[in-house]
C-alpha cells in the first residue's frame, strides 16, 4: 500500500515527520466567564491579554450584562487568560 501511494523507501525505512514548533503555538485561548459560578460566556482571546482587558471584555458581553441586570457586583475574580468569575450580592 505504501508503494502504491508513490513512496520510495519502505515504511520501515521511512523517516519520522519533523515537528514545526511555530504551528504548536496557539493564537487564541478560550476564556470562561462565570456569574455566581454559572457559565455565562466563552470568549476567544489572545493568550497575552491583560487581566484588566479580559475583565472589560467579559463585562461588555451581552449574556453577562443580562445576568447582572438589577444586581450589585461584589467582586470580580480574573485569572487571565482563562477565567473571569463575577460575584454578585
Amino acid at each position: 500500500m505504501w508503494e502504491r501511494l508513490g513512496h520510495e523507501p519502505t515504511v520501515a525505512k521511512a523517516g519520522w515527520p519533523v515537528v514545526d514548533e511555530a504551528l504548536l503555538v496557539e493564537d487564541t485561548v478560550t476564556a470562561i466567564v462565570q456569574v455566581q459560578g454559572k457559565l455565562r460566556a466563552k470568549l476567544e482571546v489572545p493568550p497575552t491579554i491583560s487581566a484588566a482587558d479580559l475583565e472589560a471584555l467579559a463585562m461588555a458581553d451581552d449574556a453577562v450584562v443580562r445576568s447582572l441586570e438589577g444586581k450589585t457586583v461584589r467582586k470580580v475574580v480574573v485569572r487571565a487568560p482563562k477565567l473571569v468569575n463575577v460575584v454578585v450580592g
